[in-house]
């Protein structure tokens, strides 16, 4: 059964995704081999290898099988072998959870011809290589695989600013320094927890030491006192990154952890959910009591009990709560964010914490992807739902990712996965000694590969405890962590401390055993030599062997290793103050600060609206109705009673957006929709209203889809194969000022009120609601629901005239021409504007009736308009024209 879900399920997924439009980075990659391997496009490899005649791939240890075949489909490896260069490291392949294989990397390297090596290494001084060859030598087989050896490597020819260190005698310059975790008179070796605890002590302490020194210039790099920048401490887990933080941070010592632990799953992240329901409801008590207990409004708990019973206090929080409640719908959640740090005295409040430049960048950072979503959903209410949903799913991806708090001089607390590429001055790896072995949890499947290095996934219950397979995902595991020691090891550029040796564990064992610690992989690094890694398992050495061997590593890397207990001393913590805590001075404001290059809108020109989204024009400001009564013999469901205002116009686009036109029978769906997701408020809150509601739309739709419009052109012809709703556009705009654009306007007869905003540097962009194509020509169509009254009368062509020009709605059916003028250039060959193009349809959609014309037979609520070709070009040139200087 599961075999064949494997077979059917992955070609059904991809039918959907190619059905939904959808694709992802995994589906290119399969799209590629598939038309390079499926037989139907056997030109295609010789046609990328004519244009592409050589690549050379770098990092290629981190390739998965897939990506692989696409490159060997392209070049092949011995028919064309000096087409296709692969440059790896296998030493360095660490990222198996990212489908990185090795096996794909070692079988490619067996095919290629020929193999060369790099045994230059341009990154550390020629002592730390020596000692770390010395290390690596000592086990030949240290890597578990025949086919991933060291070799050992030679200085590089590229010069380094020399680390000089006055605070230690001559015979102590030793690059690379092991530690070795202690044992007492008797022989007894610590717990793994107090291993962990004395590791993390004496890194924090050493660290304390070096910068004291570099602040007393007795350790300089370059001239220059060794600073906190020049330090990281590479980690396994975060979970291992925070015990460094703290341990300095408990010094005065500050710290940034590179993290890939996502901005929602942090308590700012919850905190900032508490003061946004609140803002949002201000009036509910229980809400604004929950966000003043943050430490964004930092209330401490008696105050909150005090304000708890002070209805007068209550109720100013409730009046600056609902201020910003108010400035969040009128000028859209950034504004409003921004005001809320400045007048709440956020800012100070967090930064006078020890963590106060963590709490910061992390509230930032989620005020940043608010402010962006916000750009798709302006609702409020909406944008915290979002907010909610990306909380408990604690959502992860690049932009989610944790973001560093500071850019000053500061210790780089790093995983080993996330240093991978980099290099730092001094490096400290605290938990290589670790020897607990533990797989990735998988709850389906495991992993695991067969004796021909392929990828093995594993469904049968219970096989990850078969004696085949058991040690077999045990020595991958182990292998694994060996590179990431390798890695670690080598990002040093001058010294690099590690810490070795053996712990006792409270195991099956026994209490004190040290059988953990004696097979460890730094250990088996050390004194494996001689004996398969199977045998090495199983065989009891005794810790004294293994200092022995560590001791053997010393005297073979002398004088650049050296060996010594572990530190036990608490660390001096530093002076408070320190490090980077010169003084700081403001530059004098500038007069006038530029606006700079930026993205604007119809809208923004419009009415100087800077909440493109929120504030949309569907119905947002209709002019005053000739007659507001409603006349008696307005039926009950005519769609001149339906609500008014931006949230009945989003509810009419949406309706039409979702309606087949050429279907009838999906309009009552295309309604339900949009009522669902724009809900209209009734006098009544019964059943009958809400269908009332739906019968109003119905018969919109029933009137604007069936009413012939000028040219003939029936909406309710047009098949959905043949629209766009929502068409995004960006047009660019170098130079684009109101004076200009206001001279245009009047140049071309376009009636529209006196533009008033400030130069836009950069691109106007915007959102079309229709384009469809009838009988060969292409036509743009804006629906506007704006309520003009409730007779046909309100509907004639002079009301709607007023309407057009009152927000210079005739700018914006320009704009748009220009937009699919350049569209339709692109896409459609042999594109023609006399021949393609067919004009701008306005459709007032309330007085757009089969039965309501004009005495020419013109329907009402209509307004129709085609640039001219000279028009259009001069309105390109227009926001073309690069800016004039002064």
């Amino acid at each position: 059964l599961l075999r064949q879900m494997a077979e059917e399920t992955l070609a059904r997924l991809r039918q959907k995704k190619r059905a939904q439009r959808v694709i992802g980075f995994d589906d290119m990659l399969y799209n590629a081999w598939d038309a390079l391997c499926n037989g139907a496009r056997p030109w295609l490899a010789a046609e990328l290898r004519s244009r592409y005649p050589a690549a050379l791939i770098d990092e290629f240890q981190d390739t998965d099988p897939l990506q692989c075949a696409i490159f060997f489909a392209i070049y092949g490896l011995r028919e064309t072998p000096a087409t296709l260069f692969i440059v790896g490291d296998p030493k360095q392949a660490i990222y198996s959870f990212r489908n990185a294989d090795l096996h794909t990397y070692l079988s490619a390297k067996e095919r290629a011809q020929p193999a060369g090596a790099l045994l230059a290494n341009q990154r550390s001084v020629p002592g730390l290589i020596e000692a770390t060859n010395a290390l690596f030598a000592a086990n030949p087989g240290g890597f578990l695989l025949p086919d991933v050896t060291y070799q050992a490597v030679r200085a590089g020819d590229r010069k380094r600013p020399p680390l000089v260190d006055r605070s230690e005698g001559a015979a102590k310059e030793a690059p690379l320094r092991i530690w070795r975790l202690p044992s007492n008179s008797q022989g007894e070796y610590l717990s793994r927890d107090d291993a962990h605890a004395l590791a993390v002590r004496a890194t924090a302490a050493e660290i304390a030491r070096l910068l004291q020194e570099g602040e007393q210039n007795r350790i300089t790099l370059d001239a220059r006192g060794l600073r906190g920048g020049d330090i990281a401490v590479l980690v396994r887990t975060h979970r291992q990154g925070r015990w460094i933080k703290e341990a300095l941070a408990a010094l005065n010592i500050g710290a940034v952890e590179l993290s890939q632990e996502s901005i929602f799953a942090t308590r700012d992240a919850e905190d900032l959910e508490r003061v946004l329901s609140s803002i949002l409801e201000p009036a509910r008590r229980p809400r604004l009591l929950a966000a003043v207990a943050t430490e964004f409004l930092g209330l401490a708990a008696g105050e909150i009990e005090a304000l708890a019973g002070d209805d007068a206090s209550l109720a100013a929080w409730t009046a600056k709560l609902d201020e910003l409640r108010s400035s969040w719908f009128a000028r859209g959640f950034g504004v409003m964010f921004r005001r809320w740090i400045e007048e709440c005295g956020v800012s100070e409040r967090l930064l006078a914490r020890a963590d106060g430049e963590r709490r910061m960048t992390n509230l930032l950072h989620l005020g940043e992807l608010l402010h962006r979503k916000s750009q798709e959903q302006p609702a409020p209410g909406a944008l915290l739902r979002w907010l909610a949903t990306q909380r408990a799913e604690a959502a992860s991806g690049e932009e989610a990712q944790l973001r560093l708090e500071s850019d000053r001089n500061l210790v780089q607390i790093a995983t080993i996965h996330k240093a991978k590429g980099l290099e730092y001055p001094v490096v400290f790896c605290p938990f290589a000694w670790d020897g607990y072995l533990q797989p990735r949890p998988q709850s389906y499947a495991i992993e695991y590969h067969d004796d021909e290095g392929n990828a093995v996934l594993d469904f049968r219950p219970g096989a990850s405890k078969e004696p085949d397979i058991q040690p077999r995902r045990r020595r991958e595991l182990a292998a694994e962590r060996v590179r990431l020691t390798y890695v670690a090891l080598t990002r040093a550029i001058y010294r690099c401390y590690l810490v070795a040796g053996c712990y006792g564990t409270s195991n099956r064992g026994g209490a004190g055993s040290l059988r953990e610690s004696t097979r460890s992989v730094l250990n088996w690094l050390a004194a494996g030599a001689g004996s398969a890694y199977e045998e090495w398992c199983e065989h009891k050495r005794t810790a004294a062997e293994i200092e022995g061997s560590w001791q053997q590593i010393v005297e073979a890397g002398a004088p650049h290793v050296l060996l010594s207990e572990m530190p036990v001393a608490r660390g001096t913590a530093l002076p408070t103050g320190m490090a980077d805590r010169k003084g700081l001075s403001a530059l004098s404001p500038p007069r006038r600060i530029d606006a700079g290059w930026r993205i604007g809108s119809f809208s923004a020109l419009a009415t100087g609206a800077s909440h493109e989204r929120a504030a949309s024009d569907h119905d947002a400001r209709a002019i005053a109705p000739a007659q507001i009564a409603v006349p008696d013999d307005l039926p009950e469901h005519d769609i001149l009673r339906f609500p008014r205002g931006p949230s009945a116009g989003d509810c009419v686009h949406a309706a039409f957006e979702r309606a087949d036109f050429t279907d009838p029978t999906s309009w009552e769906g295309a309604v339900k929709r949009a009522l669902a997701l724009h809900p209209q408020r009734a006098r009544d809150a019964s059943g009958a209203a809400a269908a009332l509601q739906r019968k109003m739309l119905l018969a919109l739709l029933d009137d604007v889809l069936k009413t012939p419009l000028p040219g003939g052109i029936v909406l309710a012809q047009v098949p959905a194969t043949r629209r766009l709703n929502e068409l995004g556009f960006h047009l660019r705009a170098p130079e684009l000022s109101a004076a200009r654009l206001n001279a245009w306007l009047r140049a071309n007869g376009y009636a529209a009120p006196r533009l008033a905003f400030e130069a836009l540097r950069g691109y106007l962009n915007g959102y079309i609601d229709l384009v469809f194509e009838f009988d060969g020509r292409f036509f743009v169509l804006d629906w506007k629901s704006n309520h003009l009254g409730f007779t046909r009368e309100d509907y004639r062509a002079g009301r709607i005239a007023g309407a057009m020009q009152e927000h210079g709605y005739a700018l914006q059916a320009a704009l748009y021409s220009l937009a699919v003028h350049r569209y339709l250039g692109q896409r459609l060959r042999g594109y023609d504007y006399e021949r393609h193009f067919g004009g701008v349809f306005y459709l007032f959609v309330r007085g757009v009736r089969p039965g309501w014309l004009d005495a020419d037979g013109v329907p009402l609520g209509t307004w129709f308009h085609r640039a001219s070709a000279q028009t259009l070009a001069s309105l390109d040139a227009l926001l073309e024209a690069p800016r004039v200087a002064a």
